[in-house]
């Protein structure tokens, strides 16, 4: 497994890694926002988006690659005070428990620290359970817990200071 910079041919592998993922978690986040993401998955506008982002000098954007597929994603950007913030990371599930996560998460430190910041932080609901695992074992540590904070759904807030 390779954990690489996204570039602008992998924007279709992206986004079939990203509804995979975001399938994946129906039945476990609220069922609005896993269709509104997938539904959203399918406009051409995200594309776009995901261009406009890989050229973003202030965005981190990986993705795993695994025998020439995109296995998992990563994506945050590093701000001016000195931190950055994953705000989405996952892996396609069938190359789950194979640390893939982890390898993401690892690059994604190591860029946030080459850019300059003093802490990495995100937010992740209390039932993504695995996700939650990779966190602590990594170093993170919870600073929050936001209820019913979108879609009805609980969030924790966490970060890992470098």
């Amino acid at each position: 497994m390779d954990v690489r910079d996204a570039r602008d041919d992998d924007v279709p592998g992206f986004i079939q890694c990203y509804r995979k993922i975001w399938e994946s978690l129906r039945g476990i986040l609220p069922h609005q926002y896993v269709e509104e993401v997938i539904e959203e998955a399918g406009q051409p506008a995200l594309s776009d988006r995901i261009r406009t982002a890989i050229a973003d000098p202030e965005r981190i954007m990986l993705v795993a690659e695994e025998g020439g597929e995109i296995v998992g994603l990563a994506q945050g950007r590093t701000n001016r005070g000195g931190y950055s913030w994953l705000g989405f990371m996952g892996v396609s599930p069938d190359h789950r428990r194979r640390g893939v996560g982890g390898g993401l998460l690892d690059v994604f430190i190591r860029r946030s620290r080459e850019s300059g910041c003093t802490k990495v932080s995100l937010d992740t609901a209390p039932s993504l359970k695995p996700a939650i695992k990779l966190y602590a074992e990594t170093g993170f540590i919870p600073e929050g817990y936001m209820r019913n904070h979108m879609h009805g759904l609980d969030l924790i807030f966490y970060s890992l200071f470098l």
